[in-house]
């Protein structure tokens, strides 16, 4: 029975000091302002976010972004030929020194807000092409400028290889060049000194391209029942 006593007063005592500790675990911090660290890092995460957003902006219509929270990979199981990436991992990093802090340099944060951005944009940047480049390789939809004979004649090869898309208002998107400095130079200067006639054949391809653009958008929407008619 004693010992069942002086047991049951340890526990107690044991109980007591944890209760102590936990108090004291909790005990008010006066050197910080919690509620001001929590909406500082919360504006930090949405302008983080943001410079993100317009990064990616330049490269992909935000229309078009997708965000997932959970999965590793993006299938299509009805196009099992459709190009799977996966996922790729983009990160950055910056520091600011403790004399900056103490000096309350608050330039130091343009100074980091525009390296995040430029290390984010480099890397999406080759991400996309990339990405771009195996799916073309994937598909065989290639142009090679020196086959061709030209640089013109590649071109209106590449057009004709090339699927104009129309958005739901019918509005027609032309695609885009991405070349660097050397072989845009060159682009250009081919471009100048291309004739009449081959300046007409551009246009109609252009035009003809606009026209099947336009049908298969068309036709998209004539499988759908818009909201408040009936199907025919």
């Amino acid at each position: 029975m004693l010992a069942w006593l002086a047991l049951t007063s340890a526990a107690t005592r044991l109980v007591k000091v944890v209760e102590i500790m936990e108090r004291s675990s909790q005990s008010v911090d006066y050197f910080v302002d919690s509620d001001f660290v929590e909406n500082f890092n919360e504006s930090l995460r949405r302008l983080l976010s943001t410079l993100q957003q317009s990064t990616m902006a330049k490269y992909i219509n935000p229309e078009n972004a997708q965000r997932i929270k959970h999965g590793a990979a993006f299938c299509n199981p009805a196009a099992p030929q459709v190009y799977n990436g996966g996922l790729e991992t983009h990160s950055t990093l910056f520091d600011i020194a403790l004399e900056s802090i103490a000096a309350h340099d608050v330039k130091v944060l343009e100074r980091c807000f525009n390296s995040f951005q430029e290390d984010m944009e480099a890397q999406f940047a080759s991400m996309i092409y990339s990405s771009l480049s195996k799916v073309c390789d994937q598909t065989g939809n290639v142009v090679n400028a020196k086959e061709s004979g030209s640089l013109p004649l590649a071109f209106l090869e590449m057009l004709e290889k090339i699927e104009f898309s129309a958005n739901k208002a019918g509005e027609v998107t032309l695609p885009e060049i991405h070349l660097g400095t050397d072989a845009f130079n060159q682009f250009t200067r081919a471009m100048q000194e291309s004739t009449p006639a081959y300046k007409a054949m551009v246009e109609d391809i252009k035009a003809r391209k606009v026209a099947e653009a336009l049908e298969r958008e068309s036709a998209r929407k004539a499988k759908f029942v818009r909201y408040g008619e009936s199907a025919r």
